[in-house]
């Protein structure tokens, strides 16, 4: 399976021009998605840090006077 960083609670964008991507669970900033660099780094082995993200809670009910 390949680690989609996109979707994995520990991917972040950094302020960093040169090393825009970051992985807070194995603390590296680079220019490539950081499951690229991992891979390379683990003998071509898959991230094993990947957690997907939770999903983000909506509205249960739009039709709710509330929300209009």
């Amino acid at each position: 399976m390949n680690a989609n960083c996109n979707k994995c609670k520990h991917y972040f964008i950094t302020f960093n021009q040169q090393t825009p991507k970051g992985c807070r669970a194995f603390k590296i900033q680079s220019a490539q998605l950081p499951s690229v660099v991992v891979k390379a780094a683990n003998g071509g082995n898959d991230c094993l840090g990947f957690e997907k993200k939770k999903e983000k809670e909506r509205a249960k009910d739009l039709s709710d006077s509330r929300y209009w």
